[in-house]
């Protein structure tokens, strides 16, 4: 997501995210209260999943996260914790359920790799390479 006032363009992880919370939470902008991950607005999912637990933050994007992939909805699973988060089983499954699904691409991204893992069965799937994203560590100013 865009958000104007902190100057984040859309599909980059913001940069005063923490890995487990936001780092400017109480002064936030009112685009980022609004906001809810997947977490949030699916109560199916389980409290294993929550972002902070998981390391991997699900969402409903207008685009997917890298800038040559055409622009549509899609379901984007991006680590915040590092890549290792991808191998918790429970992530796993999660991205298998939104596979199965079906009506959404599904991207799996970090801060170097995006990755569709869905499409049209004529389609395969694409890995994109991007720039490192630098990281500001948890109590730097933003």
């Amino acid at each position: 997501m865009e958000i104007e006032a902190l100057a984040k363009p859309a599909g980059i992880l913001c940069r005063h995210n923490t890995g487990t919370a936001c780092g400017i939470y109480l002064e936030r902008p009112e685009a980022c209260a609004r906001w809810h991950c997947l977490w949030r607005k699916i109560g199916a999912l389980p409290d294993e999943l929550r972002p902070d637990r998981s390391g991997v933050v699900f969402s409903l994007e207008s685009r997917p996260p890298i800038a040559e992939a055409p622009d549509e909805a899609c379901i984007v699973g991006r680590a915040v914790d590092g890549v290792h988060a991808f191998d918790r089983w429970e992530v796993a499954e999660a991205f298998a359920m939104f596979v199965r699904e079906g009506s959404l691409p599904v991207w799996k991204a970090s801060d170097r790799d995006a990755t569709m893992l869905n499409r049209d069965p004529k389609t395969p799937a694409r890995r994109h390479r991007r720039p490192a994203v630098p990281r500001r560590p948890p109590n730097s100013p933003g």
